[in-house]
């Protein structure tokens, strides 16, 4: 019977263990889609306009050469 207790122990003193350490890592930086998006638009408005500005004419580029390549994929005239 002692025997069991003290595993009953150990496993419950882990699991408070791991618990503290889940809570501050997720305090630390956080899992959830929201706080993640937040962190990023931070770091966003962060960056002066000229490189959002680069950001954005890349990232139609990418679109419009996607836009073709899938044209010429299917054999359809490009609008």
């Amino acid at each position: 019977m002692p025997d069991s207790v003290f595993w009953l122990l150990v496993v419950f003193a882990v699991s408070a263990v791991g618990t503290v350490w889940v809570v501050w890592r997720e305090r630390r930086r956080p899992s959830s889609y929201r706080s993640r998006w937040a962190a990023e638009m931070a770091e966003w408005h962060a960056l002066p306009t000229e490189v959002q500005a680069a950001y954005d004419e890349a990232a139609l580029h990418a679109g419009e050469a996607a836009e073709a390549a899938a044209a010429r994929m299917s054999g359809l005239p490009r609008p």
